[in-house]
């Protein structure tokens, strides 16, 4: 028996120093036991492209202004395309061996700076010019960050034990001052827009290192300020946010989400400081690793599961360290509803399909007589904004249940309605209570 959706469809039932951690990952591959192929979390989406030869022992990657990528390929540092990760230009080749450990824009795009950990260098290169200098000489340098003031601020440690050091860089003297001490080893930086640094403090006891073992702290920016000159700041004393499996590099959304890779366990992971909840965002796939990663910021919705495509994006170097190098670009994916046959649809049976929506959850198909133009909607059970697109008027709400997948499939009739044209959209929530995530684009068919 069929139940109404309005307009005479029925429906029918159916049924340590970037060096050493570089290593370290290469060993924690080795030892995995991962079944996991490369995928993407429910809501979000990748794509890759190769960036190097397999093999390649990739030592920085960066955004650059002009949109494209720079990336040490274990000889130079290169231009790449991120269409397709072509060759564009080389940056700056070493005198002499190095091993890469990054590589940042200054704040103003006009030049990038390159961390060799074997030689105990950062490399200034200005990006017009070419021209290249060593402006700061320092014992194993991890990672680099500025802050709002456009400060350089170097993470580091002069030996594999015995902790390491956030210091504040003069790269005009080649001088720094510790500002930051830690027990741990060296990890990743980034800054907030308040002047707040975030600081990991990965265990390298051993390889892999136990599961929830990397800190992630946050020293005020009072604190920061405080700790220049004479005295330091001693890393347990900050804030910690939570622990995660590795971090062996992060980025900050606009939403204030800390976006960690781990090269260990060869996941990218979310973590909302203000509870401590973490989010899985990709896997990398067995005996493979994410390394460097970077934010792309959104121009439209946020980086959250079910969001628009264009609502940020998380660079991801992904290696095997034998024989693929790739930058996977991980995005908000929309779940997505479809008619078989395509519109127009002829008198008969056809099917309605729901694919990536929220696992094991609900959604709310509205349909209606047109499209309108698109309405942003706020709401409290979730920080993510919802997109609608329908004409409100005549509005009719269908509740469907989804799968494991976040699917949902059903055959419709089509008793001969003379061309009319409708509009659906779909919203997917964990539960008709919410929160929810997010819509469909809307998708407009004729009946025939």
């Amino acid at each position: 028996m069929g139940i109404g959706i309005g307009h005479g469809i029925g429906r029918r039932r159916s049924g340590a120093p970037r060096a050493i951690g570089a290593l370290g990952a290469v060993a924690a591959l080795l030892c995995s036991s991962s079944a996991y192929a490369q995928q993407a979390e429910p809501g979000y989406a990748q794509q890759s492209v190769s960036v190097a030869p397999g093999g390649a022992f990739v030592g920085g990657f960066e955004r650059l202004a002009n949109g494209n990528w720079a990336l040490f390929d274990g000889n130079a540092v290169v231009e790449l395309s991120p269409q397709d990760g072509s060759f564009v230009r080389t940056l700056f080749t070493p005198p002499s061996f190095a091993f890469g450990a990054f590589l940042v824009n200054s704040p103003d795009g006009t030049k990038l700076y390159f961390g060799d950990s074997n030689n105990n260098e950062i490399w200034e290169i200005d990006l017009a010019t070419l021209h290249a200098g060593v402006v700061l000489t320092i014992k194993f340098p991890y990672d680099l960050a500025f802050d709002p003031q456009g400060r350089p601020y170097v993470s580091y440690a002069f030996s594999l034990v015995g902790g390491s050091h956030v210091a504040l860089c003069d790269f005009a003297n080649d001088s720094y001052d510790d500002v930051v001490d830690s027990p741990a080893a060296s990890g990743p930086l980034v800054f907030d827009p308040n002047g707040d640094l975030y600081c990991c403090t990965p265990d390298s006891s051993s390889f892999p290192p136990p599961l929830d073992a990397s800190e992630v702290w946050r020293v005020a920016a009072a604190d920061l300020a405080a700790a220049i000159g004479p005295s330091s700041f001693d890393i347990t004393q900050g804030t910690l946010l939570g622990v995660v499996d590795g971090a062996y590099a992060m980025a900050l959304d606009e939403g204030g989400d800390l976006l960690l890779s781990d090269a260990n366990q060869g996941t990218l992971v979310e973590l909302d400081p203000t509870d401590g909840s973490e989010r899985l965002l990709a896997t990398a796939g067995p005996f493979t690793a994410f390394l460097y990663a970077r934010y792309e910021p959104a121009t439209h919705g946020t980086f959250e599961p079910w969001q628009p495509a264009e609502g940020g994006a998380l660079l991801a170097v992904r290696s095997d360290f034998f024989s693929l190098t790739e930058v996977t670009r991980v995005t908000p994916a929309r779940p997505h509803l479809s008619v078989n046959p395509a519109s127009p649809i002829p008198v008969g049976s056809f099917d309605l399909d729901v694919t990536g929506a929220t696992p094991n959850g609900v959604a709310l198909l509205f349909v209606c007589n047109g499209v309108a133009p698109e309405l942003t909607v706020r709401h409290r059970t979730w920080k993510a904004p919802l997109f609608f697109a329908l004409d409100f008027a005549g509005l009719q709400v269908v509740p469907l249940l989804l799968d494991g997948d976040g699917a949902y499939h059903e055959p419709l009739d089509n008793p001969g309605l003379a061309g009319l044209d409708l509009a659906a959209q779909l919203l997917t929530a964990d539960s008709v209570a919410g929160p929810f995530r997010g819509t469909s684009e809307p998708l407009v068919v004729t009946l025939q």
